[in-house]
């Protein structure tokens, strides 16, 4: 039985409708399939881009550290290549890339002595040609004609500078035709040297005291010769031997005053003239002793404390001086800074220099003036109580001689 027309369309529609359903999934399926792979690429693209970065900043990593350990000529020589490396883009990568193979290139080459052309500072600041000879991280410069030769340290606008007298030319020379040398071998890379220039000599550190530091070295000089002059004087005293002391005693006391004067010729002490005088008025009254002696040991004391006063002054004034001029160097080096501001600390050198030298010298007067003031203070202290005790026991003696005599 043939199906009516409105059955038959909507047969037609149906299986269409199927068709297109059986479509639209399999459409839907690829479109899965489709997002799935791009999900995935997407997912490798951005492993590849965080890989690139990584590889790309460990070659400007490298490349930094690349040119700190190069040698100061082959460095300048591959300033366009760093350059280049600095900048972004494909460009970029490239120049670091070619830095890393140079590198690789050049440990290969690290068993042995490489030499390249080039120009670098004399001893006399000028640019003179030559060749550059480097092991590993040190270099050797020798010029065409032999004059210049030497170990090759940075200068201070970073240009290659021969350091004068640091190794043989005939030793660069054959180091640098392949042939057995023993240069001289930096292994501080210029920092010894540095060191060494950085070393100033005593007038320098005067030069950079100020105005301050020549009233301190007026001070030491005064000092000096104020030792000097005490020690000689009190070398010349020989310590009193107690017999002297008996024996004169008993010379006075019998009546022998020759003898007494006679024992004490030989007495290289200030009780000297202070015995003499004893013996001289040995024949007064106990007063009148002991007055004539008090004076001459009052007339000891002026020469026994001369100088002392002048080592006490200088140890007390030149930390005071020092003082003033850390002072003086602080209030220069904060008109630099008002003037020139922070940025450049060789501006700032002058003052500082003055602040800190005039301290170093104050106190370098002063410890050693107040150690001497010390120890020669306490030599003639002991003479002075030598003097005491001389006194005592001659007017003692006489006494007890003057004592017995009535009882006899």
């Amino acid at each position: 039985m043939e199906k009516p027309p409105l059955a038959r369309e909507t047969a037609a529609v149906a299986s269409e409708l199927r068709d297109k359903q059986r479509r639209a999934e399999l459409a839907r399926q690829e479109r899965d399939a489709l997002i799935h792979d791009l999900t995935a690429l997407s997912n490798r693209v951005r492993i590849w881009r965080d890989e690139r970065t990584y590889i790309d900043s460990l070659l400007t990593e490298f490349r930094k550290n690349h040119e700190s350990q190069l040698p100061l000529g082959e460095a300048i020589a591959q300033q366009e290549l760093f350059r280049a490396a600095d900048g972004e883009g494909d460009a970029g990568i490239e120049a670091r890339l070619a830095i890393a193979e140079s590198a690789i290139l050049r440990l290969a080459d690290a068993g042995g002595p490489s030499t390249r052309e080039g120009e670098a500072l004399g001893p006399d600041g000028v640019s003179v040609a030559g060749r550059f000879v480097s092991a590993g991280p040190v270099s050797w410069f020798i010029s065409r004609d032999g004059s210049v030769a030497g170990l090759v340290a940075s200068s201070r606008d970073l240009q290659p500078e021969v350091v004068a007298g640091t190794a043989d030319p005939d030793d660069i020379q054959s180091l640098a035709d392949g042939k057995p040398a023993a240069p001289r071998f930096d292994p501080t890379l210029g920092t010894a040297v540095a060191l060494g220039d950085a070393d100033d000599s005593l007038i320098e550190q005067i030069r950079q005291g100020g105005l301050w530091i020549y009233p301190i070295l007026a001070l030491a000089l005064i000092a000096t010769l104020a030792a000097i002059s005490k020690w000689l004087q009190l070398s010349r005293i020989r310590e009193l031997n107690p017999s002297v002391v008996r024996t004169v005693l008993g010379a006075v006391n019998a009546g022998d005053r020759k003898k007494a004067t006679a024992a004490v010729e030989s007495v290289r002490h200030p009780a000297r003239a202070l015995l003499l005088r004893g013996i001289e008025t040995s024949d007064r009254s106990q007063d009148a002793v002991e007055e004539a002696l008090y004076e001459k040991y009052l007339e000891a004391q002026p020469p026994l404390q001369r100088g002392l006063p002048l080592i006490a002054i200088a140890s007390a004034t030149a930390p005071l001086l020092g003082l003033l001029g850390t002072v003086t160097g602080m209030i220069h080096t904060f008109k630099l800074i008002n003037l020139f501001g922070t940025g450049d600390a060789k501006s700032l050198a002058s003052g500082i220099s003055e602040a800190l030298i005039t301290t170093e010298f104050g106190l370098a007067v002063a410890i050693p003036a107040l150690i001497l003031h010390a120890l020669l203070s306490r030599k003639v202290q002991g003479i002075r109580s030598t003097l005491e005790l001389t006194s005592l026991a001659f007017v003692n003696g006489l006494k007890e001689s003057r004592t017995v005599k009535p009882a006899s």
